[in-house]
């Protein structure tokens, strides 16, 4: 791929802690909190400061540690709620109904799968 390094995340907590365990040395903010139905987020001031800070000392790292190898082939299941979507989704190229709710699609191109998520979410 283009192996850009991914050197700060920024956001939920759930997704920072993901980040965390995925790659230790990618700086993490977390900024708010999913709770249920609901979202505890920080004040913006004080997200702003404590991303600000994050972001510098994530710059300071070694950045060629901050590399995510991306699987080489990618295989996506959507589960509907609704059997009428999952059935109009499918229609993407490559993608087909595994059940009346679910699509798959499955692809080596991490573009391609972006391409179908955009399309069928």
């Amino acid at each position: 791929m283009l192996k850009v390094p991914v050197v700060f995340v920024s956001g939920d907590k759930g997704l920072c802690e993901e980040v965390t365990g995925l790659n230790p040395v990618i700086g993490t903010i977390a900024v708010k909190e999913g709770i249920g139905d609901s979202t505890v987020s920080i004040h913006p001031e004080l997200a702003i400061a404590r991303i600000k800070e994050g972001m510098a000392k994530a710059l300071k790292s070694d950045l060629s540690k901050c590399q995510v190898a991306l699987p080489e082939h990618f295989s996506v299941d959507i589960q509907y709620k609704n059997h009428t979507k999952a059935y109009t989704y499918s229609f993407y190229p490559g993608a087909n109904l595994k059940d009346p709710l679910t699509v798959h699609f499955e692809n080596r191109n991490y573009f391609e799968v972006l391409r179908f998520l955009f399309f069928a979410a």
